[in-house]
């Protein structure tokens, strides 16, 4: 009943024209709250159409053209002739004559329950204290999942996916229409942070004012990160056994989203992040990198696609509190040995979540000097980037943000958890 009652308020927003609002009836007093999760806190379904050409016989789905679960994909951990199924399945294909990702041939993916908080995977602590705080699902607490393997495109570049998730997207934030006009409360984690934030940039300030309370940004990566780089260079394994090379470094380079986790310029700068014998590698020379790991296909992608929509950091102008963990190893420079980009590498770390850099967690802390950006951070000591779910004192600080969203925020300002999260 959750579910469909969930489904029937998408169904309502997307419908309903600019502007309207629907009763406020179960509104009460909240904020709603919509929640963006990160990249693999999605599911995704799959479904083989009659155009499928399998590459083994064992692979799941591919005569009875029926949708099973794609991601997670426990066939595939526990069987490990699954393993050439899932990445064949898993793929996207870049076509350079559209300029656009599609599925490969054969393939039919979704995103299933959009709309609902049963969409997610690892919220499952933080979705019960919400509801105990009076919020329900598809009422008032809404999930906004994606193909987590898409991204969107600047103008003048196609974007079918991804276009479609933000005009869905927007519709959700704007369930203040069924909540008594109060503007949404857009919880945003990792790769979601990133698509949250340029959601924002792509709608009329007046959008933004109007239908966006605050955003909460969990471990924003709005620079990138070193570790993008690696997974370009040595492949994706998803957790699968007995993955091969080819394999790995197939799943990682298909997709649209790898390309958005490189380090960008206007962050990194110089810095050096992969280091061979011959050669120096940092953000301003990410071409070269590319096709250094034998990825030149990616350069054309990454220039036109990619690389404009990070060449700035404007503020948002709605308010923007950020969560972040520090104080944890979190690999910085990757520096390679004889075998070069294909050997394995030694790591050198320095600060940040374990999987994003500090200087990237950091970059959005500029906009505290934005007039009129209303911008708080909170600093989570000793969180790691997949914590905030699952470290006790991580939640607490988030249902605090939220809780704070509801009511004027007018301040600028640095806490520390050691202080407030304590009890």
């Amino acid at each position: 009943m959750v579910l469909a009652r969930a489904l029937l308020v998408v169904v309502a927003l997307l419908a309903q024209p600019l502007g309207s609002r629907s009763g406020d009836a179960g509104a009460g007093d909240l904020h709603p709250v919509v929640l963006v999760p990160g990249y693999g806190s999605n599911q995704l379904e799959a479904m083989m159409t009659a155009a499928y050409e399998p590459p083994a016989p064992a692979c799941a789905g591919a005569a009875d053209h029926r949708w099973f679960p794609l991601w997670p994909n426990h066939a595939a951990m526990r069987d490990a002739s699954q393993v050439p199924c899932f990445a064949d399945q898993m793929s996207l294909v870049y076509d350079a004559g559209a300029d656009d990702y599609r599925d490969a041939d054969g393939v039919a993916t979704r995103t299933p329950f959009f709309g609902s908080a049963r969409a997610l995977i690892g919220w499952d602590r933080l979705v019960p204290r919400l509801e105990g705080m009076g919020y329900r699902d598809g009422e008032t607490l809404y999930a906004a999942p994606y193909d987590f393997r898409y991204a969107v495109a600047p103008p003048g570049h196609p974007s079918a996916v991804g276009d479609r998730y933000f005009r869905d997207l927007g519709r959700l934030i704007q369930a203040s229409r069924l909540n008594q006009g109060r503007p949404a409360i857009v919880v945003a984690h990792s790769f979601g942070c990133a698509l949250t934030y340029q959601l924002l940039l792509s709608r009329p300030l007046a959008w933004r004012r109007r239908y966006v309370k605050r955003v909460v940004l969990l471990g924003p990566a709005l620079g990138g990160f070193a570790a993008g780089m690696y997974a370009l260079s040595a492949g994706m394994d998803y957790g699968l056994p007995n993955v091969t090379r080819p394999t790995m470094l197939r799943l990682a380079r298909s997709q649209q989203s790898a390309l958005w986790r490189l380090p960008t310029p206007l962050v990194f700068g110089d810095r050096p992040l992969a280091v061979t014998r011959t050669a120096t590698y940092s953000a301003r020379n990410m071409s070269g990198f590319l096709e250094a790991i034998g990825f030149a296909e990616g350069v054309r992608p990454y220039l036109t696609r990619v690389l404009p929509m990070w060449e700035a950091l404007p503020a948002p102008m709605v308010p923007v509190t950020s969560v972040i963990g520090f104080g944890v190893r979190t690999p910085e420079t990757y520096v390679f040995g004889t075998d070069g980009l294909e050997g394995e590498a030694e790591v050198l770390y320095g600060d940040g979540d374990g999987d994003i850099n500090m200087v990237s967690l950091a970059a959005v802390e500029r906009w505290s000097e934005v007039e009129g950006q209303v911008f708080k951070v909170v600093r989570l000591p000793g969180v790691h980037h997949d914590g905030f779910f699952s470290t006790d004192f991580a939640v607490k600080s988030i249902i605090a943000e939220i809780s704070e969203a509801g009511e004027s925020l007018e301040h600028i300002g640095v806490v520390s958890c050691q202080q407030k999260c304590s009890d």
